[in-house]
């Protein structure tokens, strides 16, 4: 079966078991790159300089695949199987399963990726100086040069980088919360975000310069990355604390079995005896078939309860619709989600015994 979720891109083979694709924005960036390194220094270019800037471009290229292999093997170490390796306009990205994984290994995979390109760096530092001026020496100076800048920039510590998610690693391995780990490397992009463009500025006005509009551009182009996919892990973590929070003890509303074969007046009565906000109605053969609140039996007149029967203010309920009273968190709302959209109400069971009902508009309020 083909798996319709997978990223569209050039697949240029498989890698522990994962496939390797290119997109074709990834393209952008080596001629970018190729464009910004390969001026002779003038504004102009000149074949030699346009061939150094295409090699530092694939220099990167490379580099950067070796960044991401280094996060599979990383992840294969853990036992996390490894879907794709994909090289995009702004870097790439490593997909895996991470299902159940521990603070320690989250920490160990996203620490490979820049562990490899400091790696790369000195043996290529080591390359340049046992090499003689020339075409060999000055490849290994670009692979230096380019491996140091992957490996800084991706050791910050703020999401998106690497260097977040081991600080992620390090406050959750510490705390045992994660997602006060996510919060704290999310604040770290912030921060990062903004330094980036301060220090552009600063460095320039502390030699009385001002800055050139590159790297105004590139600095707001950092910005533009960082302080979005920041601000978005805040989002998903508050998210996460409030899904985290969830119970189906604070979700439902109290609620009692009735026989279906009762009138109204006798559901009143049995509800308002167990303190009861919902009433379910239960078939024949035990089990729920429909709820309603107890404030709709109430606006029924009451001398005409007794001879009113539930059909007139029940709502359905499918056969199965039920959730246990002891669910809580992701758990819980996976239930809820499976029936989104089949029926307005779970009915909550403890015991083979009906306790309340999960109206499930109220589930998304309570994730706002």
């Amino acid at each position: 079966m083909t798996d319709k979720r997978r990223t569209g891109g050039w697949r240029i083979g498989r890698v522990l078991g994962a496939d390797v694709i290119i997109r074709g924005s990834s393209l952008v960036t080596v001629v970018f790159l190729a464009l910004i390194w390969g001026s002779d220094g003038t504004g102009g270019y000149s074949n030699r300089s346009l061939a150094t800037g295409l090699e530092f471009a694939l220099i990167v290229f490379s580099s950067v695949f070796l960044h991401e292999f280094a996060h599979a093997a990383a992840g294969r170490l853990f036992r996390r199987e490894v879907k794709e390796i994909v090289l995009t306009l702004m870097g790439a990205h490593t997909s895996f399963d991470g299902r159940n994984l521990t603070a320690p290994a989250s920490g160990v995979i996203a620490a490979a990726g820049p562990v490899m390109n400091a790696i790369l760096a000195a043996v290529a530092s080591v390359g340049a100086g046992m090499t003689t001026p020339g075409n060999l020496h000055d490849f290994f100076y670009l692979a230096a040069y380019a491996n140091v800048l992957l490996a800084v920039f991706n050791s910050l510590p703020g999401i998106p980088m690497d260097g977040g998610r081991v600080l992620e690693a390090v406050v959750w391995g510490v705390t045992k919360k994660p997602k006060l780990g996510t919060i704290a490397a999310a604040w770290g992009g912030r921060v990062v975000a903004v330094g980036v463009v301060v220090y552009v500025f600063w460095i320039n006005f502390a030699d009385g310069a001002s800055p050139s509009l590159f790297s105004i551009l590139w600095s707001f182009l950092l910005f533009s990355v960082l302080w979005p996919a920041s601000t978005e892990a805040l989002r998903v973590a508050r998210i996460q604390e409030r899904v985290d929070a969830v119970s189906v003890a604070r979700l439902m509303r109290p609620a009692i079995g009735v026989r279906y074969d009762v009138s109204v007046a006798a559901a009143v009565r049995e509800a308002q005896g167990a303190g009861a906000e919902e009433v379910v109605v239960v078939s024949a053969d035990g089990h729920a078939a429909g709820h309603f609140p107890l404030a709709t039996a109430l606006s029924v007149p009451e001398d005409r309860r007794i001879s009113t029967y539930l059909d007139a203010v029940t709502t359905p309920i499918p056969r199965g619709a039920e959730i246990p009273f002891a669910l809580d968190g992701r758990d819980a709302l996976d239930v809820v989600r499976h029936w989104w959209g089949s029926t307005d109400a779970l009915v909550v069971i403890d015991g083979g015994q009906v306790v309340g009902v999960v109206v499930i508009a109220e589930v998304a309020t309570r994730l706002k």
